[in-house]
């Protein structure tokens, strides 16, 4: 049963999914958590979530954002498929749902 349970959360996450949204400017700005399915309305479908930086006239700046990596834009970029996996602390964020799943899993 609990198996059952835990696939249909993973279900869930899949139909819709939870970004950060936001951009600093040489380390000074904010992100805020945005349902990036509510633009399904106007025709963008997001199923990831994505971070990357760009140095323009020595300026650092970092963008947070709904969608998959454009490998003739993005640099550096990474994406990434949960919820709110893209924040600037992601491997710190991921560690206890990974281990909480990984003991549901082994029941």
């Amino acid at each position: 049963m609990m198996k059952f349970v835990l696939a249909m959360c993973l279900v869930g996450i899949t139909l819709a999914i939870e970004c950060k949204v936001g951009t600093f400017v040489e380390g000074i700005g904010a992100t805020v958590d945005t349902d990036c399915s509510l633009l399904d309305n106007v025709g963008l479908d997001y199923d990831s979530c994505k971070w990357f930086s760009k140095v323009v006239a020595s300026v650092n700046t970092t963008h947070h954002q709904c969608g998959v990596c454009d490998v003739d834009d993005d640099d550096d970029c990474w994406d990434c498929q949960i919820d709110l996996c893209n924040s600037a602390s992601y491997p710190s964020f991921m560690i206890l749902p990974v281990a909480i799943a990984a003991i549901v899993m082994s029941w």
